[in-house]
């Protein structure tokens, strides 16, 4: 696992060294995520991604940084967790900087049902590696949440 130093930002990679696929192949699907939420989880920071839905998707999954065109690294969706409670997230390390900022401007939390309940979920990530470089990819029309790597990586 590569290990990025808190204070190197993601565009200024060219002094590290390649690193590719943690397997022989890439991951056949990528996770669109918006920085600075991949950032955080790419730094170690974070270990889960806030999401309205559970997913039932498990395994290797390109982490993408949306609107960048690039796969950054990659990650294992573990296990899901929710629904969660505004205490359940400030009280977990597991959210990040920059999660636990917004939520506690908000005072609530990110994804709420009709009738106000809670409908955020964490996606628990781990076995976090960093692309050196990012990897280009050419995005599909419609992808809004996962992408489909197998054809859409430009290596």
């Amino acid at each position: 696992m590569t290990r990025i130093p808190h204070h190197i930002q993601l565009e200024l990679f060219e002094d590290r060294p390649s690193m590719r696929w943690r397997d022989e192949e890439p991951p056949e699907r990528g996770l669109m995520i918006r920085d600075p939420y991949v950032t955080d989880i790419l730094l170690g920071k974070k270990t889960w991604e806030l999401r309205g839905a559970a997913t039932k998707i498990r395994g290797r999954i390109g982490l993408i940084k949306s609107k960048s065109g690039h796969v950054f690294g990659e990650a294992e969706i573990i296990d899901v967790l929710g629904p969660l409670s505004l205490r359940d997230l400030l009280m977990s390390w597991q959210i990040g900087p920059h999660d636990r900022e917004e939520l506690k401007l908000a005072e609530r939390v990110p994804y709420l049902d009709k009738n106000g309940s809670s409908r955020t979920f964490a996606w628990i990530l781990g076995s976090v590696v960093t692309y050196q470089p990012p990897v280009p990819y050419r995005h599909p029309s419609g992808a809004i949440t996962f992408v489909d790597l197998r054809n859409a990586l430009e290596i």
